[in-house]
C-alpha cells in the first residue's frame, strides 16, 4: 500500500482505539527484545569527508526492543500498532579506503500490523502476520578516536512479514517466540551539521525475538 491507503489503514486503527464498542473486546500488549541480523551493505558517498564514490558498510549482529498494542476483533484476527528501536554495530569504509571502525546503524520505527492466530487445544498457539512500517528515523554514525559524524533520514514506508507462536502461561499471560523480516527502500542519509550524504543503503532486517503478551 502506498499514499492514501497507508493513511486509511492508520486512520482505521485509530478509529478502533476511540470506538466505544472496542471496550467490549480483548486488548493485547506485548513487549519484546531480540537479536537484529543485517547483511553487509554497499552504497554511495557524496562529499563525505570530502570524498565521493562507493562506500561499504560491514554490520555485526545487534539488538532490538519494541512494544506493541493490539486489538483482537475476532478469535483469529488482531490488529496491532507497534514501536521498535534497533541498532547494529557498523564499520564504514569510504571510497579512498579510510575506515571508521566504530559506529552503529540504528532506527526508530513504527508498525501497523495484521495478525492471524491459529486456534489450538494445546498451550501452543502459532500465528502469522504482516504489516506496514514507517521510519521515524534511520541513522548511521561514523565514529573513530572519540569523534562522531552522523547521517540520518526519515519518513519512508516499508513492510514486514513475521511468524511466531504463543505459549500460554495463564489465562492472561503468554510467552512468545517470533521471527520477522522487514524491508525499507533506500533512504538518503543526510549529514548532520556538515555537508555530505550517503545513499543506496537499503534497510533490510531479520529479527529473532522473545516477548511476553498480556491480554486485558
Amino acid at each position: 500500500m502506498k499514499g492514501k491507503y497507508q493513511k486509511l489503514g492508520i486512520a482505521a486503527f485509530i478509529s478502533l482505539l476511540v470506538s466505544p464498542t472496542a471496550l467490549a473486546n480483548d486488548w493485547v500488549v506485548r513487549p519484546y527484545i531480540g537479536m537484529s541480523i543485517m547483511s553487509d551493505l554497499s552504497g554511495q558517498a557524496e562529499q563525505v569527508e570530502t570524498q565521493s564514490g562507493a562506500v561499504d558498510v560491514n554490520l555485526d549482529s545487534g539488538f532490538t526492543a519494541g512494544l506493541g498494542l493490539g486489538y483482537q476483533f475476532s478469535k483469529q484476527w488482531l490488529v496491532e500498532l507497534a514501536w521498535e528501536y534497533r541498532t547494529n554495530d557498523s564499520e564504514v569504509t569510504l571510497p579512498d579506503g579510510d575506515t571508521f571502525t566504530d559506529g552503529n546503524y540504528a532506527s526508530n520505527l513504527f508498525f501497523l500490523n495484521g495478525i492471524y492466530q491459529f486456534n489450538t487445544s494445546s498451550p501452543w498457539s502459532p500465528y502469522l502476520g504482516a504489516g506496514i512500517s514507517w521510519a521515524q528515523e534511520i541513522d548511521i554514525d561514523l565514529e573513530r578516536d572519540g569523534m562522531e559524524q552522523s547521517f540520518s533520514g526519515d519518513g519512508e514506508f516499508g513492510d514486514q512479514v513475521f511468524a511466531g507462536t504463543n505459549y500460554a502461561l495463564s489465562e492472561n499471560w503468554a510467552a512468545q517466540f517470533e521471527v520477522r523480516y522487514g524491508s525499507i527502500g533506500d533512504i538518503p542519509l543526510e549529514a548532520e551539521g556538515t555537508p555530505g550524504r550517503i545513499t543506496g543503503l537499503d534497510y533490510k532486517t531479520t529479527t529473532v525475538q522473545l516477548g511476553l503478551a498480556y491480554r486485558f
